[in-house]
């Protein structure tokens, strides 16, 4: 359970993490309604990082495409996440985690597979037993 502080604590890094990413949606799409929500989410499931923050765009259905080559943006939803409490989110997190139709945005298959391997590695090391020092025996 939270305390009301870190609601409130909780609620100010959220709308940080929304306006880095309106910043990198065109004035127009928000003016039709576009609207950006955050959250932070937990996992248990074994692989996942305990928090992290899910990103979803709500693009209002107009039948064309608000952001070009952006098939979401013709009414759909756009889903992304930062594998990072929401607290620890920044523009640059924001900006990798969104594709280069959104303007500023840096996601590439590249970066995916790269985050995958480090993410992958981090499980690796923890399951391999830790070497022993002389100090510590």
């Amino acid at each position: 359970m939270f305390s009301a502080n870190e609601n409130l604590a909780l609620r100010q890094h959220k709308k940080k993490v929304v306006a880095f990413v309106e910043e990198c949606i065109p004035e127009e799409a928000l003016d039709m309604g576009t609207m950006v929500m955050a959250m932070q989410v937990s996992c248990k499931a074994p692989g996942c990082v305990p928090l992290e923050t899910a990103i979803v765009i709500v693009f209002p259905k107009l039948g064309e495409e608000l952001i070009a080559g952006l098939p979401e943006s013709c009414g759909g939803n756009y889903k992304t996440k930062v594998l990072k409490p929401m607290v620890e989110v920044t523009k640059e997190d924001v900006l990798e985690a969104l594709p280069p139709a959104f303007p500023g945005g840096k996601r590439s298959m590249e970066n995916l597979f790269m985050q995958a391997r480090d993410v992958m590695l981090g499980q690796i090391t923890q399951l391999l037993p830790r070497k022993i020092s002389r100090e510590e025996r």
